[in-house]
């Protein structure tokens, strides 16, 4: 009797990240005292922040509440004043003219607010309360009219939306840059009405203990990255490449191929702008799990010149595409340390091409795997 033995391996499930790609935030607040009182007290922002489904009830709340307030008034007014009891009465002198039920007075209510004009039904301004009680509807209309309509306003022309426009590459990318390890990423601009004063800085989250081996769960550290020549400035007439380059003073400095995959830590990168048509200022944030970053790749090239049409076209079908790069397998301390390792010098052959290693041979050339076994193999001649 043949005895079917099933080995199930338990994957350890991937944290979720403190920042949604789009920039969004996955952190939950918890146990905060009085916290719709302090939301409150910050009532416009509260309303500004609102969902859109709350907020368009809120409006359409807000309008028809106080025109039923105000027909409830108009209707006791009417009543008290005897107009029901002597509808068709030509020499009564009725509050409301023309007001028989509560629908009527309804209808009053919502020309009187709205400013519409009136029809066949109309004030007196014989009866004592019709003038005061008309005239503050209409204050407490423009009031209303102005506060919720100024806030969805608002809310439709907020800056943040702007980021919608502005994109991040899928994944970073760690190769070398003039003989020093980099992670590289990708932003760009697809709006034709580019950002003003445009900068960048990120932060690279993770666990920290200090010398008195007290624990920062999430612990944030200073990330610099530069545009090419312009430091964290940045022009996005086309899609710029941002690096940091890893230096000792750098929280990446110790990090190895092994530890991308073991999920510890977050990048996250802000950017942040003035909007060249309102001159609102805008912030774009990403993130990227120690998963998305790859070693020994590196962006490809998207800038194309068409000689015939005498310009410079931008190829964004390739914008989150990566090509290999010649890259040791090793941390930027450890490369500090041991310069040979650098593909830059011509007795070396210790580099490694990320994937061939790192990633699954399914659907790859296997001969590649094999060039990297002999290239070893040589290694070890040189060295015995």
């Amino acid at each position: 009797m043949d005895v079917v033995i099933e080995n199930k391996v338990k994957v350890k499930k991937s944290r979720r990240t403190l920042l949604r790609k789009e920039g969004k935030s996955n952190v939950t607040y918890r146990g905060i005292e009085n916290k719709n009182v302090k939301y409150m007290k910050d009532l416009y922002v509260t309303l500004i922040d609102l969902k859109w489904r709350w907020a368009l009830l809120i409006l359409f709340l807000g309008f028809f509440l106080t025109q039923l307030m105000f027909s409830v008034v108009y209707y006791l007014l009417s009543y008290f004043n005897g107009d029901l009891d002597h509808v068709g009465d030509s020499k009564f002198q009725p509050c409301i003219s023309n007001l028989h039920s509560y629908w009527d007075a309804l209808l009053f209510s919502m020309e009187t607010q709205s400013t519409v004009g009136y029809g066949t039904i109309y004030p007196n301004a014989e009866c004592g309360g019709t003038v005061p009680v008309v005239y503050l509807q209409i204050i407490f209309g423009v009031m209303l009219e102005t506060i919720l309509l100024g806030f969805i306003f608002v809310k439709i022309a907020r800056p943040k939306h702007r980021r919608h426009t502005i994109m991040f590459s899928r994944n970073a990318c760690i190769c070398l840059e003039d003989q020093q390890l980099t992670l590289q990423l990708r932003v760009g601009d697809i709006r034709n009405s580019h950002l003003i004063d445009c900068h960048v800085y990120g932060a690279l989250v993770n666990r920290y203990v200090n010398q008195e081996k007290h624990v920062y769960p999430l612990f944030q550290h200073e990330l610099e990255f530069e545009a090419q020549g312009m430091r964290d400035k940045l022009y996005l007439i086309w899609p710029m490449v941002l690096s940091h380059k890893i230096t000792a003073a750098s929280p990446l400095y110790t990090l190895t191929p092994d530890d991308l995959q073991r999920d510890t830590f977050e990048l996250i990168i802000i950017l942040e702008g003035t909007i060249e048509s309102t001159g609102e200022m805008v912030q774009a944030r990403t993130s990227f799990t120690s998963r998305d970053i790859l070693w020994g790749q590196r962006l490809v090239q998207l800038e194309e010149y068409d000689e015939k049409s005498d310009k410079w076209f931008i190829n964004f079908v390739r914008f989150h595409e990566v090509e290999m790069s010649e890259t040791p397998l090793c941390s930027a301390k450890e490369l500090s340390e041991n310069p040979r390792r650098s593909p830059g010098y011509d007795d070396d052959q210790d580099f490694i091409i990320n994937q061939l290693a790192h990633n699954s041979t399914k659907g790859r050339d296997t001969t590649q795997f094999s060039q990297i076994d002999l290239m070893f193999s040589k290694i070890q001649e040189e060295v015995v």
